[in-house]
């Protein structure tokens, strides 16, 4: 069986279990299109033309037998969410200890396994504020995630930049994660961020993969996606759309540097209970817009696009 054959499966899905994943696999699936979902730990839930398959992408072959039923890979699977992998929490990690965190070892792992199987096509979501130098372990994890599938002999390679996902997903980390501002009585403090971060809702996430996975171009190619469904925000208007949406509250807002100096307050007091455990503002560093260059040794045929519509706070969240 070749890689061309047709009766081959739409794609492998790597994190199948997780929220995203789950989207992504229910859209294919309504689309009668045949997929595997590589999990873990939590078994996907159950959907017409879908095979689950347990693995650890840990381990070198875990995706080998999958890989020969398809020649196209979804990867979404990533340890510890908006703090990287659970070995970086709580301190900043070196470069050495990010080559070898989980994640990047899971995306060397899977890499190698689609060399060896002369797989087509890896399609990497990863996060807008990807940065090689940022105090931020998961964008430092990314990088190099991004480096290692962009720098590989896979020949179509696209990664999609993605902001923190609100819109679709009420249960999301984001949004449970924002709660803690909201346990503050009386007043709203609003903080100091930069404008420039992005929500990214979870249809523009499903719609970017579902044109990818249609995307046939001749030959080898490199693409790098950002996907800005909002226009960038502050983190003021963030917190104002959550207050109005989400919260049901009305209080006092509270801006500038009080605001900000309580905002941070209020993450502290009601929010993580461990350092390991996200905030806020871990979304919003995370999901801050940044014109960087491509990551290093990308061949010269990478581009950067963007994709998504304009729409207002109250609705992105």
């Amino acid at each position: 069986m070749t890689n061309a054959n047709a009766t081959r499966r739409a794609a492998l899905i790597t994190g199948s279990a997780g929220q995203i994943g789950q989207k992504i696999s229910a859209h294919l699936a309504g689309q009668e299109k045949q997929t595997i979902g590589l999990y873990r730990n939590q078994l996907p839930k159950a959907l017409n033309n879908f095979l689950p398959l347990c693995g650890d992408l840990l381990q070198a072959d875990s995706a080998a037998a999958a890989l020969k039923s398809t020649d196209t890979v979804i990867h979404l699977a990533w340890q510890g969410g908006v703090l990287g992998a659970q070995s970086l929490q709580g301190h900043v990690p070196t470069d050495s200890q990010i080559q070898v965190s989980n994640n990047v070892v899971m995306t060397q792992n899977l890499v190698s396994s689609m060399e060896r199987a002369h797989a087509r096509k890896i399609i990497f979501i990863s996060w807008v504020g990807v940065d090689r130098t940022a105090k931020s372990a998961v964008l430092r994890e990314k990088y190099c995630a991004e480096n290692i599938i962009l720098n590989s002999n896979i020949p179509e390679k696209i990664i999609i930049r993605a902001g923190a996902v609100g819109s679709g997903l009420a249960d999301s980390d984001f949004i449970k994660t924002a709660s803690a501002i909201a346990r503050l009585p009386l007043i709203l403090p609003l903080p100091r961020e930069k404008e420039g971060i992005v929500l990214t809702t979870i249809q523009d996430i499903v719609m970017a993969v579902d044109d990818a996975l249609k995307s046939r171009d001749v030959g080898s190619y490199c693409r790098v996606i950002d996907l800005t469904s909002t226009e960038p925000l502050s983190g003021a208007s963030i917190v104002s759309a959550l207050e109005s949406k989400i919260w049901g509250k009305k209080r006092l807002t509270v801006g500038g540097v009080i605001g900000d100096v309580l905002f941070r307050w209020a993450e502290a007091r009601f929010g993580a209970a461990k350092a390991t455990e996200a905030k806020l503002s871990d979304y919003f560093e995370a999901s801050t817009v940044a014109k960087k260059p491509p990551v290093i040794g990308v061949p010269p045929v990478v581009f950067g696009q963007e994709r998504g519509r304009k729409i207002e706070p109250i609705n992105a969240v």
